[in-house]
């Protein structure tokens, strides 16, 4: 039974048009997301780190975790400001960003539970359990299906009569004497796009701050995650179970999305020496025996500080972009993956996993990411259109 310590937010894969081969009505390629390799080596450190039948020391999974909400944080001010303009259709597209792909892997999930009782987490009993209480039923189904909310479910047990149980000592799964909340999930790594979800609820409004408001809020919740040390209450899923503690992170991207002009005069060497460093780091961060706290803010300030040397570096590299669209579908299926190795302990079940992973990223990017993300962009083109002909018609 694994334990969640960090699964990946690896949700920002193309904000504008998403296949390298996709072209506009110009003939052009139109321009899209980058960072690919960085996104893909912070997926395959959660990857790893999910995966209890080999041991790769690669970043841990969870400071990789917030290694991308500081991604999506540059992103998000990126595109707020360029091409959204109308808030509805950021909030419409985020949403369309990411609900296809995961209904899409719980269903598969469901399947493999019910089905096969193919979980790396959970049981068809957990289930059971869970949904035996009615309260606790309709929180679960709930959050299975809307997402947002499911950081609280680790801090959360579910008692012997199904019912949910607070506890704060961020306890684990211990079966058959403990059973935490997450479980009860399909998907229970999708508790990071619940920080994604309350991210953009607030994004826009984030977007119009100058950076000396925007660097108050990021010293606000860094305060706040750091008086948790002070608390009775695990550290752990304090510093990184509640959106007010991790909104810094994605602060730290947008203050970082400031420096891009500064970044786009350098040259583009400097983003490719900065990537490689990023790269060595997330790859090989364990080997340096740095104390993991001490670890932890040195990543997030340099990551920080790189995002707009790569960027600027990577911007109109198709394959880096094609390569980083494998983040998000690879976050949402390994652990689909790994629980049907575990299960039916194939011959090389570690390579097995790896590749099984890839594989079934790769049918989901181009069977439903690549083409609700035409969709989506679509549907920019079109706002675009009406802005721009509006002073004609009037």
């Amino acid at each position: 039974m694994l334990s969640l310590d960090g699964p990946i937010v690896a949700t920002e894969g193309r904000d504008k048009n998403p296949a390298p081969w996709s072209k506009g009505a110009s003939g052009t390629l139109l321009w899209g997301d980058d960072l690919g390799l960085i996104r893909v080596a912070l997926a395959m450190a959660v990857l790893f780190g999910h995966l209890p039948i080999i041991s790769v020391p690669f970043m841990n999974a969870g400071l990789a975790v917030q290694a991308f909400f500081i991604v999506s944080g540059y992103y998000m001010s990126l595109v707020l400001s360029g091409k959204y303009r109308d808030v509805g259709l950021f909030y419409s597209n985020r949403f369309l960003r990411l609900a296809p792909s995961y209904l899409a892997v719980m269903a598969l999930s469901a399947i493999a539970v019910f089905g096969f009782n193919a979980s790396a987490t959970a049981s068809a009993d957990t289930f059971a359990l869970a949904f035996s209480n009615p309260m606790t039923a309709l929180v679960m189904a709930f959050e299975n299906l809307a997402v947002l909310g499911q950081e609280m479910l680790f801090w959360f047990t579910i008692g012997d009569q199904g019912q949910l149980v607070f506890d704060a000592s961020g306890a684990l799964p211990a079966p058959p004497d403990v059973t935490v909340a997450w479980q009860a999930l399909l998907v229970p790594q999708s508790w990071s796009l619940s920080m994604e979800f309350m991210f953009y609820l607030i994004a826009p409004f984030l977007a119009r701050l100058g950076w000396r408001t925007l660097a108050a809020i990021a010293a606000a919740s860094m305060a706040l995650r750091l008086a948790g040390h002070a608390l009775p209450v695990e550290y752990g899923i304090w510093q990184g179970r509640l959106f007010p503690t991790v909104l810094f992170l994605f602060v730290f991207g947008m203050l970082a999305h400031r420096a891009a002009p500064f970044a786009a005069k350098l040259p583009k060497a400097v983003g490719f020496v900065t990537a490689a460093i990023l790269l060595a780091l997330i790859i090989g961060l364990p080997h340096l025996h740095i104390q993991p706290e001490l670890s932890r803010w040195i990543m997030y300030v340099l990551i920080a500080l790189g995002i707009p040397f790569v960027f600027n570096a990577t911007k109109n590299i198709a394959i880096d972009r094609w390569i980083g669209d494998l983040s998000y579908p690879l976050y949402l299926t390994h652990l689909l993956v790994i629980g049907a190795v575990l299960t039916f302990n194939p011959p090389t079940p570690a390579w097995i996993a790896i590749g099984g992973s890839l594989a079934l990223s790769v049918l989901i990017l181009v069977l439903i990411e690549h083409p609700v993300d035409r969709w989506r962009q679509r549907r920019v083109e079109k706002v675009a259109h009406r802005v721009a002909a509006a002073p004609a018609t009037a």
